[in-house]
């Protein structure tokens, strides 16, 4: 197993995630995501998040061309399972337009072992380095956890030193339980809006209870906004507040004073009291519409 300087028990609260940072015809710049990495290492926020998917691949290269000679300061996870082009250079412009052709014509996922190795070291090869700290599944359903045979058929991914970690992402309550009885996995990525949280806060007790890190992304949901009094601090502290002390919350972005910001918010979380109400308060609020 490859060994990174950022260990497990350094993980920042808080995480870059990158699913903004290669998007099709607005793709931040080498020097922008060079920048946001140097306000990273600054502030001990040491957690990157990204995914095969995020812009065809786009946000993991320039992410591998950002940390070039420190990858050893961040604790770096990916995700694959969404079909994805991989044209090479100069057709890989065409790349979203592939994906979207694959999606429309039913070919949204896979989950098949062969698939999911090969996106691994494509991602591998993008991120400049040989091995990543998690491999997430990207929202599979509960019928593709079965067809893994509980994951089995992954765990040599692991195994060989590619990933230190292997993880699932999904909002399915259903999903995650069947991922947590595998007994393979050590983390599990979930939205953690105040809309979400209601079904999912079970989980994140379960994981709690299993020792296994949760990953939140998605904490300003869009379903959080029909209570207008919520503001981005409330949500980020209050998402602190309902998670569990092992967890990582995700700030997507390209500001650096953004990410600061969102780092002292998940610092000093909400009671826990008052974030349940806030939780039952989008919930009737959302009933009430």
């Amino acid at each position: 197993m490859n060994t990174s300087q950022v260990s497990l028990s350094s993980v920042s609260r808080l995480g870059l995630g990158t699913g903004t940072l290669g998007t099709l015809g607005k793709s931040a710049s080498s020097s922008q995501v060079s920048g946001l990495l140097d306000t990273m290492i600054e502030h001990d926020i040491t957690v990157i998040d990204s995914a095969d998917s995020y812009g065809s691949g786009q946000a993991e290269r320039l992410l591998g061309r950002a940390m070039r000679g420190r990858r050893d300061r961040f604790f770096l996870m990916t995700k694959a399972g969404y079909r994805d082009g991989n044209l090479p250079w100069p057709l890989g412009i065409l790349n979203p337009f592939v994906k979207k052709a694959l999606h429309r014509t039913g070919r949204r996922q896979c989950f098949d072992p062969g698939y999911l190795e090969r996106c691994l070291i494509r991602s591998l090869r993008r991120l400049c380095t040989d091995h990543v700290d998690v491999f997430f599944l990207h929202d599979p359903s509960l019928e593709d956890l079965k067809r893994l045979d509980g994951l089995e058929q992954i765990k040599h991914l692991r195994t060989n030193g590619m990933t230190n970690e292997l993880g699932v992402s999904s909002g399915d309550p259903t999903v995650i339980r069947e991922a947590l009885a595998s007994g393979i996995i050590g983390f599990i990525q979930t939205p953690a809006n105040l809309v979400d949280a209601t079904a999912l806060t079970g989980c994140w007790d379960e994981c709690a209870r299993q020792g296994l890190t949760v990953v939140a992304n998605h904490v300003m949901g869009p379903g959080n906004f029909g209570c207008p009094e919520l503001t981005r601090e409330m949500m980020m502290r209050a998402a602190s507040a309902l998670l569990p002390e092992k967890a990582v919350i995700l700030c997507g972005t390209r500001s650096p004073a953004h990410l600061v910001q969102s780092d002292g918010w998940v610092r000093q979380p909400l009671e826990k009291d008052s974030a349940i109400q806030m939780m039952d308060n989008v919930r009737n609020a959302r009933h009430a519409m």
